[in-house]
Parts: C-alpha cells; structure tokens; sequence
C-alpha cells in the first residue's frame, strides 16, 4: 500500500531576542509533511496561514519561548493534521520536528576534497581522480545535543582532516562514495556527539547519501517542465517540476554503494523524457495530472528498474508537493525544494 502526503513549504521574516545571542533577525524557512485526507484544508493553506501571522513580528511579543525548537512546535500546532516539519532559521541551520515527537537540530556545512572510486568499471568518470565541495548534514536529538555543539566541539577536528585532502589516502576512505563517508563520519562523529542521530554526505546538489548507524538512504533529484489541464475548458497551464528519488538498501561491500547515482540517473531517463515538455494528462494509463497521480505513475515506470526505490518526493511549485512513500516511511530528508 502506498502512502500518499502532503509536502507544502512557507517562509516569513522575524526579529527575536535569544538569551546570549540579543535582537536579530531571520529569513525563516518551514517545509512540512502530512498525511493527505480527503476534505481536510490543505496543508499548504494551513502552513502558509501560520508563517503569515509570523511574518515581520517580533516572535517575543507571540510566543513565550521563541527558539527555533518551540517554533517549530508552535507552526506544528498550526496544522490540524500531525506533522513532519522542518524549520531552517539560517542557510546552513534549523530543526527537524517529527510526528512521532521526536525532535532535532541539524547543521549543515561542507569541506573541499580530491577523491577517486577505486573498484568503477574502466572508463567510469568517477574513476578518474577528481574533487568535489562536499556537503554534509550533521543531525542529532535535540533533547541531547545544540548546533553549537556541533559547530563548536564536533565538526572542526573531521573538517581538518577532511578539508583540502585527497581522501582515499585516509584511513576507512580507501573507497569513498558519499555512502562509505556518510558511515565513516557518522563513526567518527558518534564518540564526540551525544544523541547522534544521521549523517548526510552531498557531492553535488541533486544527489546524497545518508546513514543513521543502521540503515543507507541515497536520492537522486531531477527538474522537468511539464503542461497539465488548468480547467474544464481544455485550457492548460504548466509547472517547472522537480522530483526526487530515493532509496534505500544495502550497502555493496565492493562497490561501496546502494546503487550508483548514475545508474539511478539512467533508469529514470525513458521516464524522464515522457515528462519533460509535455502534457502530464497523455502520459500511457496516468490516472490523473495532480502531483499524487504523476507521483503513482512514475511509481508505476520505475518500480521494476529501482527495486531500491522507497520514496519519490514530487514539488509541482515552490509551496506544493507530494511524497509517496511504501514498505514503510523513511526517516528524513524532507529536503527544501526549486
């Protein structure tokens, strides 16, 4: 059975006073995730009511506690379904809030590094020795753990031995795909970060790899411009798409890989170029031309070429998504999107 929700994403500006930091201000960022249900107000409408109210406020003066935690519990409380949801008060900074209560604080930072993949067939570019400005995502348990914490103590002794490196002369990187390093930093990190939680490794924008102590997760995103009906008059109107893949399984002991991003890229093509410019509403045996019909067709296409396939995120806008999910949900990302 698959699960259909809501993705919808805000944002406002606010000022607030913080003890230790004093009057500032941010350009906040909300993205949550519901569970879809007939005839409820949408999650986007309720989200985008709640930032509103929000928007150039001192938070001070409408909540007791302003802190990027009690905020997002508050636009939590908002919604009228339960709720996944991420706030971001900074680029690089902000909390996750899961339904299930529980809670984190993530940062996002990022280090400049040569590698090459040892064990590619021949001719395979990532065999040849290249570099990237690696992102990474460090996330641990809010109740355990700040992003000073991370920031401060835990993150600069890796970003020395990482930064400016070629990183398969480092021990425990002799192979490092995104997912060897996501679990070779989450095992270095683990000692230092109390209530670590997952670690994300980026090597470019549209591809990453995330590992928790147990499982690898890895998404590959892409854009399409598509055409769907506007009315029932037959008039059109269109979206600038973007969609992500993502999957989840084991880790190839030799490859170093769920599978390889390329790969992920290439199985999706013939589905791909039926999306891109054109009209959804023709696509072969599509139920419907919203984000969760073309969600459940592209579904459909490329269940038997990515039986890794857990989850496909589909943003038709900015503000407006889907995520449809089966063989029981993935942790995050819930990743802003467009």
């Amino acid at each position: 059975m698959n699960s259909h929700n809501q993705l919808a994403a805000a944002g406002f500006e606010a000022a607030r006073n913080l003890p230790g930091i004093g009057e500032h201000g941010h350009s906040f960022r909300v993205l949550a995730r519901a569970n879809a249900v007939p005839g409820q107000l949408t999650l986007a409408t309720e989200l985008q009511h709640a930032a509103a109210a929000l928007n150039y406020s001192h938070l001070n003066h409408k909540l007791g506690n302003c802190c990027d935690l009690s905020l997002a519990q508050h636009l939590a409380a908002q919604c009228s379904l339960p709720v996944d949801l991420h706030l971001a008060s900074a680029p690089d900074r902000g909390v996750l809030l899961a339904e299930d209560g529980h809670s984190y604080v993530y940062l996002d930072t990022r280090f400049e590094a040569a590698h090459q993949l040892p064990h590619v067939p021949p001719g395979h570019k990532c065999g040849r020795l290249h570099g990237h400005g690696f992102g990474v995502r460090i996330v641990a348990a809010a109740d355990k753990a700040s992003v000073n914490d991370i920031l401060l103590k835990a993150w600069p002794p890796l970003f020395a031995r990482l930064n400016h490196r070629y990183l398969n002369d480092i021990p425990g990187l002799e192979n490092p795909t995104s997912e060897v390093m996501a679990a070779w930093l989450y095992q270095q990190l683990q000692p230092a970060l109390a209530g670590l939680a997952w670690v994300e490794v980026r090597e470019t924008h549209t591809a990453g790899s995330q590992f928790d102590g147990e499982n690898f997760r890895i998404w590959k995103e892409q854009h399409f411009e598509s055409a769907v009906p506007f009315n029932d008059e037959g008039l059109y109107t269109g979206h600038s798409y973007l969609i992500r893949l993502m999957l989840q399984g084991k880790l190839d002991t030799v490859m170093g890989w769920v599978l390889d991003f390329g790969d992920v890229k290439e199985r999706f093509k013939p589905i791909y170029r039926q999306l891109d410019h054109n009209p959804l509403d023709k696509l072969p045996d599509i139920q419907g031309s919203d984000n969760a019909s073309v969600a459940e067709w592209v579904h459909g296409q490329l269940k038997s070429r990515v039986p890794e396939l857990a989850r496909i995120d589909l943003m038709s806008t900015p503000q407006h998504g889907v995520s449809l999910s089966w063989h029981g949900d993935m942790r995050w990302p819930l990743l802003f999107g467009q």
